[in-house]
């Protein structure tokens, strides 16, 4: 049972914005894919390392997105208990990666399919950061990941994403992936929010 974090950042034209959200745009694409996979069966701190970075600028999209997806399938054939981890994963991360798939005819659509949403489980940090902080209802639907390495007392990014686009139209590319690895907090907040859960479960435990 390996989990697999990543996040991926997208181009934003300045003409069209709706191509940072929807891939199946003329002018969308992925500027960059950050990733780690683990093997282990109980993830740790003393675990966590670098993510693996994959950039457009050096290679193309068509290529990191080979290189993404066969990484994936090929983990997914090996470990069908695949945990897919990422903040808002659920509704950006993977279905603009989905979509991008499709739109370069990387493989087939049925096989994509399968290797996304057939076998592997996916955990939404977003989603469970919202839950575990009690967050104002107001915003139950758009947790942002800085409130929640707020709440549990992580690293904090700078920026946001809306600047990728601009490093890269001007060829600032470290920036971007300095960005990039200053975001990559998801093992952290992972660790935090299971200590979180067990935590509330014996409470409850004990008091009953």
């Amino acid at each position: 049972m390996g989990y697999f974090f990543i996040d991926i950042e997208t181009f934003i034209d300045p003409k069209q914005p709706e191509t940072g959200l929807n891939p199946y745009l003329a002018n969308s694409k992925i500027i960059i894919i950050a990733y780690n996979y683990y093997d282990e069966f109980h993830l740790e701190e003393k675990h966590i390392k670098s993510p693996t970075i994959l950039k457009e600028w050096e290679n193309g999209e068509k290529l990191i997105l080979l290189r993404i997806y066969d990484f994936l399938r090929i983990k997914i054939q090996d470990d069908p208990h695949l945990k897919i981890l990422g903040f808002n994963n659920l509704k950006f991360d993977m279905t603009f990666l989905f979509g991008r798939l499709i739109q370069l005819n990387i493989a087939p659509v049925d096989e994509i399919y399968d290797v996304f949403y057939r076998k592997p489980h996916y955990i939404d940090l977003g989603q469970l950061s919202q839950i575990i902080s009690n967050h104002r209802f107001k915003d139950i639907l758009n947790i942002s990941q800085k409130k929640a390495n707020e709440f549990f007392e992580l690293p904090i990014k700078s920026g946001s994403g809306k600047e990728v686009t601009k490093y890269y139209l001007n060829s600032e590319y470290d920036k971007i992936v300095n960005y990039v690895k200053e975001e990559f907090s998801f093992e952290l907040l992972y660790i935090n929010l299971r200590r979180h859960i067990y935590a509330k479960k014996t409470m409850i435990k004990n008091e009953s």
